[in-house]
């Protein structure tokens, strides 16, 4: 069995944007674009990385639909290796989790055993597989908590369902794509395997890694055992550790300025310690200040900083956390502030189009002119008692490009004459209750901008290979983990800042990565 050279590196030192790009322009001088794949375990990342190498002046006429399946997930490749030997293999064949939910409806399972932002019942069946159990063999070694509150049972019975929903319908999910790839796929004539995020490869996936790199001259596994996070669902951190030994180090950090370099540094010791090695990270020449938050609802000099911060700059934030309540204390705390927010990888909590109505609706009753677009914006949301019936948005198109104001929308009569009267939110169409009108009246107060939604929110387990500016840290437990996943839980979640951090720690019961 081939084994892979290990490139390793701490956060930021740029292993993704600089060393796979470096080593795919180096490969293409020996072999085809068409013989290097470069495997990721997120469609985010592939996509980041595709779109790096076709900037490459190498790959000029070369097409985004050509590197389809030569940048992707190792999900798409095996089932894209799997075209052909099988008709339940096409393109959209994969058990999305909206079918899952909806097939969770048909049988009619409670919503008390249907997690939608978990998919619990889904998760379970991948954790088993990534650890190369069968559901009972998973159930005595797991966290039952965290797949609460399903029982051994409830899944036994669903799965007999969950089984015939995919046959009949010709599906597959994660899971299948992987066990059919090891079980029935050929190896494939390739020159170069890159995957990138190794660590955080489970056995099964592992095992078809492998399969793939059979007939490569080159394979390498870029990432580090130190971010191995995902050992729940079958990432070995051990061999990983052990392929650290004799990898190629990357040291000097892009990324975390000198005070997130010394906290983390300091936070994953212990397992630097265990293993028997000590790793050298540069940081930026970046200063920094690491400060602690008692609570979000206390009023204190750190939290005053952070506040300052948020509004006085355009940096960026990102709070992060381990547990579930710090989600809901995250969201509380936004909209106490009048902080506009987004989960990460989603839009903004309320739209940037409902923001503009609310901004753009009372200066256009002061009198301010707008244009068609602007108008157009806030129209949807303008109440039947101020539009007159008949008049939509449709006419707006045989308008000259020009700027209107309210005299001139009442006079050609799309609006009542009591148009401007009522300045405020009273005007929305949609109803919108009243705490979000709150929500809302203090992002305009605090000084709404159009931009990009700078403060943003996820589980630490979502935002590997992010960067932001300044990292909010929450430690809150809800189940319990062992000491070395404390700490790398914690290494990622501080190492995707620049400047400054802060550390919440009193929300309930937490740990601080100590014995």
């Amino acid at each position: 069995m081939k084994q892979p050279k290990f490139i390793s590196g701490p956060p930021g030192t740029r292993k993704t944007s600089k060393w796979i790009v470096d080593k795919y322009k180096e490969l293409l001088k020996k072999y085809s674009y068409k013989n290097i794949i470069i495997l990721s375990h997120t469609n985010v990342a592939a996509d980041e990385i595709k779109k790096e190498i076709l900037k490459l002046s190498e790959m000029e006429g070369v097409t985004k639909k050509a590197m389809k399946y030569k940048i992707c997930t190792i999900h798409a490749y095996c089932r894209n290796r799997l075209v052909g030997v099988k008709e339940l293999f096409s393109y959209e064949d994969h058990m999305s989790l909206t079918i899952i939910e909806s097939l969770f409806k048909l049988q009619r399972v409670t919503e008390a055993q249907f997690n939608a932002d978990e998919h619990l019942f889904y998760r379970y069946l991948k954790d088993a597989h990534g650890m190369g159990k069968n559901i009972k063999e998973h159930w005595r070694s797991c966290d039952k908590a965290s797949y609460s509150p399903y029982s051994l049972n409830s899944i036994e019975e669903m799965l007999p369902h969950y089984n015939k929903f995919k046959n009949d319908n010709h599906l597959c999910d994660y899971t299948d794509m992987i066990q059919e790839f090891l079980d029935k796929a050929k190896e494939p004539d390739i020159d170069a395997l890159i995957v990138d995020e190794a660590q955080d490869s489970n056995r099964p996936q592992k095992e078809a890694l492998d399969k793939m790199a059979t007939k490569t001259k080159e394979y390498y596994f870029v990432g580090d055992a130190d971010q191995t996070i995902f050992e729940f669902a079958g990432a070995d951190s051990n061999y990983f550790h052990k392929l650290s030994r004799e990898a190629e180090q990357l040291d000097q950090g892009y990324r975390c300025g000198k005070t997130i370099t010394n906290v983390c540094k300091n936070i994953i010791r212990p397992i630097w310690n265990h293993y028997g090695y000590e790793r050298t990270w540069k940081p930026t020449d970046i200063i920094g200040k690491h400060y602690y938050l008692p609570s979000l609802n206390k009023r204190c000099s750190a939290m005053t900083a952070l506040l300052d911060k948020i509004k006085h700059t355009d940096e960026t934030f990102l709070f992060t956390y381990r547990g579930t309540p710090s989600d809901t204390w995250f969201k509380k705390f936004f909209k106490q502030q009048g902080i506009e927010f987004a989960h990460v990888g989603n839009t903004a909590h309320v739209p940037k189009k409902e923001l503009q109505c609310h901004k753009l609706w009372p200066e256009f009753c002061r009198g301010t002119p707008m244009s068609l677009k602007q108008i157009k914006n806030f129209w949807e949301y303008l109440d039947n008692k101020v539009i007159v019936q008949g008049r939509d948005e449709e006419s707006f198109d045989e308008w000259v490009d020009r700027e209107y104001t309210l005299d001139y929308m009442k006079y050609h009569k799309y609006l009542k004459e009591n148009a401007g009267k009522e300045r405020d939110f009273a005007l929305i169409r949609k109803k919108t209750d009243p705490d979000r009108l709150i929500y809302i009246r203090k992002i305009l107060n605090r000084g709404y901008d159009d931009g990009e939604v700078r403060v943003k929110y996820a589980n630490i387990h979502t935002v590997k290979g992010l960067t932001f500016d300044n990292v909010v840290v929450d430690l809150t437990a809800t189940r319990q983990e062992d000491y070395f996943t404390q700490l790398r839980l914690k290494y990622v979640a501080y190492s995707r800042g620049k400047f400054d951090c802060w550390t919440v720690a009193s929300q309930g019961k937490y740990t601080l990565g100590v014995r």
